[in-house]
């Protein structure tokens, strides 16, 4: 089915080229000839009252969108892109007509009418964001404020992406189809908002090749003229270069016991299998949730200004965020655990914590084992750029050399450190395979 919604999606499109011819008419008879060519290749069957009520929907629905958007925009705003949404009723009705027909639920025609609708108020915002449609607000010189033929084919590849897309998942039973087309829709008006382009992107990758001083990278510096690498040197080696990577590592270790371990009983407190009580439920429940809501990043700009910089506000940044980590992951697993045991020896008339540990505990803890060293794995990461905001580690040296736009060291540590992770993330692999 992806290629009967890419043509009748292409045939719609280009028929909103035509938008101001016939007031919008021959958009819709066009348009319409689209869909109806995606059904046959599609394979779907229709009759000839159903091919007119598409017809007669979408062509309605082409002919008041061109009533209701003025030739010269002065802005698009809520109230201009709700007119734009109601004009596009009659193709909702046809589509929900259609859908119903087919013997599925009214819950589903009344689904793909909204899809219809919904897309309808997006296409504006969405063409303004893409900086096709030019109001006069935001006017450039040289542009026109006249709402032509190009600003109605994207409007309509957006009410055909979401809409059309829509119509055919529900009809063949595919709902993976218009998932698909709403995430490519998302991605396309995520990615204008913010700026992001594929040739914008191209351009900015090839301007690597001018970061100063980049090439070669500088693995003398970096690793010294010491024997950090034995083990016995590692307090007595270069103070600025091999003991930072060191103390990155000690605080993932750190941040990692104490956080999975004080994560374990909050895990187990905020299941609803395994706690006491529901209150004790909700509060530990809320307690996660606003401790997962703050980024590390954030708890180490805390924990810098309340005990100072350094490699102790790093390890506490990370306690707090293994804990978020470890309560929600283990929570779920514990969720689904088996409930047999535990009922088993509450019945012996064990209390409720010995029977947790004794029933649901073995159940879980190979998980346990495998989100430990996989949270591990996010520590050593993570405390690399907790230390460009003073949290300690290799990560202030690396902000001290690029602010001296030493790019060759910066270089050679960031590989030494992905040399680092990687081993690391395959023992962990390996662990984790065994445990699992």
């Amino acid at each position: 089915m992806v290629l009967p919604l890419l043509i009748g999606l292409a045939i719609f499109t280009l028929a909103g080229l035509t938008g101001q011819i016939a007031a919008g008419l021959l958009w819709g008879a066009i348009g319409s000839a689209g869909i109806l060519t995606a059904f046959r290749l599609g394979k779907i069957e229709f009759s000839i009252l159903e091919g007119a009520i598409i017809t007669l929907g979408i062509v309605g629905s082409t002919f008041l969108s061109t009533r209701v958007m003025p030739n010269n925009p002065e802005a698009v705003d809520v109230l201009m892109s709700v007119k734009y949404a109601l004009a596009w009723l009659p193709a909702a009705a046809a589509a929900g007509i259609f859908v119903f027909r087919r013997a599925i639920r009214p819950s589903g025609a009344f689904n793909v009418a909204m899809m219809w609708v919904g897309s309808a108020a997006l296409a504006l915002p969405t063409g303004s964001a893409l900086n096709v449609i030019h109001p006069l607000e935001g006017l450039r010189r040289g542009e026109a404020a006249v709402f032509g033929g190009g600003d109605y084919a994207v409007t309509a590849l957006v009410i055909g992406m979401i809409g059309l897309a829509g119509l055919l998942s529900y009809v063949t039973m595919l709902p993976a189809l218009g998932t698909t087309s709403v995430l490519v829709f998302m991605t396309l008006y995520a990615g204008a908002q913010v700026g992001f382009t594929i040739p914008g992107l191209i351009e900015n990758i090839a301007n690597i090749v001018k970061v100063p001083n980049l090439l070669p990278p500088d693995f003398g510096w970096a690793m010294g003229d010491a024997d950090w690498w034995k083990v016995w040197d590692w307090e007595f080696g270069s103070p600025h270069r091999a003991n930072p990577l060191v103390e990155t590592i000690r605080i993932a270790v750190i941040a990692t016991v104490l956080g999975v371990g004080t994560a374990l009983p909050l895990a187990f407190m905020a299941s609803t299998l395994t706690a006491p009580n529901r209150p004790s439920y909700l509060i530990d429940k809320g307690f996660i949730n606003l401790i997962r809501t703050v980024p590390d990043l954030f708890w180490a700009l805390i924990f810098a200004t309340s005990v100072g910089v350094g490699p102790f506000a790093g390890a506490l940044a990370l306690i707090f965020f293994s804990m978020a980590i470890m309560s929600k992951l283990l929570s779920e697993t514990v969720d689904a655990a088996d409930p047999g045991p535990l009922e088993a020896a509450k019945s012996t008339g064990s209390l409720h914590f010995p029977a947790v540990r004794s029933a649901v505990l073995p159940q879980v803890l190979p998980n346990y084992v495998a989100y430990a060293l996989y949270i591990f794995e996010i520590n050593i990461r993570a405390s690399v750029v907790l230390g460009i905001v003073g949290a300690g580690g290799i990560g202030r040296v690396l902000e001290t050399q690029r602010s001296f736009f030493r790019f060759d060291r910066v270089l050679a540590i960031v590989i030494l450190i992905f040399v680092i992770v990687f081993v690391i993330e395959q023992i962990s692999i390996a662990l984790r395979r065994r445990l699992v």
